[in-house]
């Protein structure tokens, strides 16, 4: 079978730490903002540590009081200003129950204090309860308020969190609930990749719970989600890694699923052994595809511990010294000036371009010759260069997408923008999944390129001479 990194099978998923999943959204930065007001001063809350918010009342007609909570001994003197805060809003909510901003802001006072509660699970959940009805009768109050639903949503991704050891099905609810929070919030402002990042999480987390079949098709969204956050925000770190880690646990389920198969069987005609080679190679590509995400990400982001975990995890499954290869269709150097000629070339991409080379070099180069991206690269003249039939440097290119046209080959096709050529220029893949990878990296790569981030590529496409002996990929981020 395809090998990978000691531990990184299914049953590594409890002992492994770097993918982690962090819950929340960026939206409730808010909130401090929001409090930031002369009336709200320390003088508001008492400094004793067992003082309870005076006022919070819970009340089945005022949904937007806030239930008794104490605070936690030792409690600092910012969370005792988000208590007064939070009492603040209560009031004016109370005083002004149509006056959005004022039932909004009580909903982010709450989800923030819950948030700063830590352990204290019961009294989270009820304050993220609370917060619901705020963001619910500030929907009620402005219902295309998008910040409100996706909050709304956060809280309920949140409730689920606390409530997943102690009441699994009411977690699932939750779940349920935020994705169709976050799909309202995006109904009203289609461009917000968080939104499309925690709806992501939520179908992931929701297809742990659910048979195969559903499992396969709730993946497919959540991959959907991240994919469209990361495109809409080339700098959007998380959306890039979490859709690593969909594609590594896919990798890792493939892989299981073919080890029982092989071991069930005796004996193995030709048409199995095939297909058995067939799934090696799905699988390969598919661990494949998971690192070319993870690694991107932590070019992103290299300073994120997370990433630079999983980086010397994930290193192993690229073709390295490359981020990506395979075979495109690309036109063929022309014979005549009427003739079109397509043709299958092996691509490499690297830190520098995509390019053309003998599929044998990208594997192992022939006696007394270095790898073609160990040359200098720089310049049209070098020689690995001179032999390349295609070469995109990627400061050349602008974007790169899928796309759909009659009149290329049979495939699936992607178009890249480029500086010096408007028309840009087309290559086809034999699937769908692998021009989509493609499309990703090298849009990524432009945006690196662009901005001048390429450096810590240098780096992660380079062999070691030592491999990881744990793994440490098991979660998403937020």
């Amino acid at each position: 079978m395809a090998a990978v990194p000691a531990g990184a099978g299914p049953g590594a998923k409890a002992s492994n730490d770097g993918l982690r999943t962090l819950k929340g959204g960026e939206e409730l930065r808010r909130a401090k903002a929001a409090l930031q007001t002369g009336a709200l001063s320390h003088a508001q809350y008492s400094s004793s540590s067992t003082t309870q918010l005076e006022g919070l009342q819970s009340s089945l007609e005022r949904p937007n009081h806030a239930p008794l909570i104490p605070l936690p001994e030792g409690a600092d003197i910012n969370l005792k200003e988000l208590a007064a805060a939070a009492q603040r809003y209560s009031q004016l909510a109370a005083e002004a129950p149509e006056d959005y901003d004022s039932v909004y802001n009580h909903g982010l006072a709450l989800q923030e204090l819950a948030a700063r509660l830590g352990s204290a699970q019961a009294e989270q959940l009820q304050l993220l309860q609370q917060a619901g009805k705020c963001y619910e009768a500030a929907v009620q109050l402005r219902p295309t308020s998008h910040a409100a639903l996706y909050n709304w949503g956060v809280a309920l991704s949140d409730m689920a969190r606390v409530q997943r050891s102690s009441d699994p099905a009411a977690a699932i609810d939750h779940l349920i609930s935020a994705a169709d929070k976050y799909s309202a919030s995006l109904q009203w402002h289609a461009h917000h990749p968080q939104a499309l990042n925690n709806w992501g999480l939520v179908l992931q987390e929701l297809a742990s719970e659910r048979p195969p079949a559903e499992r396969r098709r709730l993946t497919r969204h959540s991959v959907a989600k991240f994919r469209r956050a990361m495109r809409q925000r080339p700098e959007f770190d998380r959306a890039c890694y979490n859709l690593g880690t969909v594609f590594y646990a896919h990798a890792c389920q493939l892989q299981h699923s073919a080890q029982q198969h092989l071991s069930s069987q005796l004996t193995q005609d030709a048409e199995a052994h095939a297909q058995e080679k067939a799934q090696e190679a799905l699988i390969r590509s598919t661990f494949a595809l998971a690192a070319q995400y993870i690694v991107l990400a932590h070019v992103l982001q290299p300073g994120r511990e997370v990433y630079q975990r999983s980086l010397g995890v994930v290193q192993p499954l690229l073709p390295l010294p490359y981020l990506r290869t395979g075979w495109l269709q690309a036109l063929a150097p022309a014979a005549g000036p009427f003739q079109e000629r397509w043709q299958r070339y092996f691509f490499v991409l690297d830190q520098d371009s995509l390019r053309t080379v003998d599929p044998e070099e990208s594997v192992q180069p022939p006696p007394g010759r270095s790898r073609p991206e160990q040359q200098a690269s720089s310049s049209p003249t070098a020689d690995g260069d001179a032999e390349a039939v295609h070469r995109f440097l990627l400061s050349e290119i602008v974007s790169a997408r899928t796309c759909s046209d009659a009149s290329l080959p049979q495939g699936h096709a992607l178009w890249l923008g480029l500086r010096s050529h408007p028309e840009g220029s087309f290559l086809v893949s034999e699937s769908s999944a692998d021009a989509e990878g493609w499309s990703d990296a090298l849009a990524l790569l432009a945006h690196l390129a662009a901005s001048g981030q390429l450096q810590p590529m240098v780096q992660a496409l380079r062999p070691q001479s030592k491999r990881p002996t744990k793994a440490a990929v098991s979660g998403t981020v937020s």
